[in-house]
C-alpha cells in the first residue's frame, strides 16, 4: 500500500537518485550533479592549469642564545690568524721555540684603533678579566647556547667602568674599548668550544713555556667562520628569513 506524502514533502519536488538513497530533494541533486561534473572536466596533464600556491609556513627564529655578531664594526685582519706562527707584522719572529713545540696564535688579530668601543659577540658573563702589562687587558665571556658552553676571547682592551667579573652583557653591547699600544694597536679575538678552564686562555699572548700539549687547535675554533655561522638572520621580502 503507498501512503500519501504529506503536505510539506509536497513543496520540495524531488527525484530518484539510483540507489538506495531514497528521495534525496531536487536541490541537492543538482549540487550532486554540478560537483560530479566538475571532477570530470578538471584538466590534468602538462597542459593543467596549475595549482594554487600554498605558502610557506614561517620559518622559526634562531634561539637568541645561539645568535653571535662580530664585536667590532669593521673586520680587517691586522697579521695574526687563527693557527698563525708568532710574529710580528715584519715576519720577525715574537715566539720561537727551537723544539717547535709552541702553541699557535689561537684567535684573529683585527685592525682597531684607540678607544673603539668592543662589544660583546653574544649574550653571556664576564667570566675572567686578567691585565698585562704589554698587551693590555684580557676578557672571557662565557656562553650558554642551546648546543652547550662557548667562550669568547677579547685581548688589547681596557674593560669600562661598571663591568666586572660576573656581570652580564647582552649581544651588541660595548663593554670595553681598545688599549694603545703604539704602533702595534689592534684586537684579538677568539672563540673557545668549551666551558672555562686552565687552557681557556691558550695562545692569546706569546707563550712563556715551549710546549705544544694540548695540541692545538684543542677546544678552539677558527673565529671568524663561527661568527659567520651564527649571525642573525637577515630578513628579506615578504618576511623570509635568511
Amino acid at each position: 500500500m503507498r501512503f500519501p506524502l504529506p503536505d510539506s514533502a509536497r513543496l520540495t519536488p524531488a527525484v530518484r537518485i539510483q540507489g538506495d538513497t531514497g528521495w534525496v530533494g531536487r536541490s541537492t541533486a543538482a549540487l550532486l550533479l554540478s560537483a560530479f561534473q566538475l571532477a570530470l572536466v578538471v584538466p590534468t596533464g602538462p597542459g593543467a592549469l596549475p595549482a594554487a600556491a600554498v605558502p610557506a609556513p614561517p620559518e622559526a627564529k634562531p634561539n637568541s642564545a645561539d645568535v653571535f655578531q662580530y664585536p667590532l664594526p669593521t673586520w680587517q685582519p691586522h697579521c695574526l690568524g687563527f693557527g698563525s706562527e708568532w710574529r710580528y707584522c715584519n715576519g720577525t719572529p715574537l715566539r720561537a721555540c727551537a723544539s717547535g713545540q709552541v702553541w699557535l696564535h689561537t684567535g684573529t688579530d683585527e685592525v682597531a684603533a684607540v678607544g673603539q668601543p668592543v662589544v660583546a659577540a653574544g649574550d653571556g658573563v664576564i667570566a675572567g678579566y686578567l691585565v698585562d702589562p704589554t698587551f693590555r687587558g684580557g676578557v672571557l665571556i662565557r656562553h650558554q647556547t642551546t648546543a652547550g658552553v662557548v667562550i669568547t676571547q677579547y685581548w688589547h682592551v681596557w674593560l669600562r667602568s661598571g663591568f666586572t667579573v660576573g656581570a652580564s652583557v647582552k649581544r651588541g653591547q660595548a663593554f670595553a674599548d681598545i688599549a694603545d699600544m703604539g704602533d702595534k694597536t689592534h684586537f684579538h679575538f677568539a672563540v673557545f668550544n668549551g666551558d672555562l678552564e686552565s687552557h681557556t686562555w691558550n695562545g692569546a699572548l706569546p707563550p712563556s713555556a715551549c710546549s705544544g700539549f694540548p695540541a692545538f687547535p684543542y677546544k678552539f675554533v677558527d673565529p671568524t667562520a663561527f661568527i659567520e655561522a651564527h649571525l642573525p638572520p637577515v630578513r628579506l621580502a615578504h618576511g623570509t628569513l635568511f
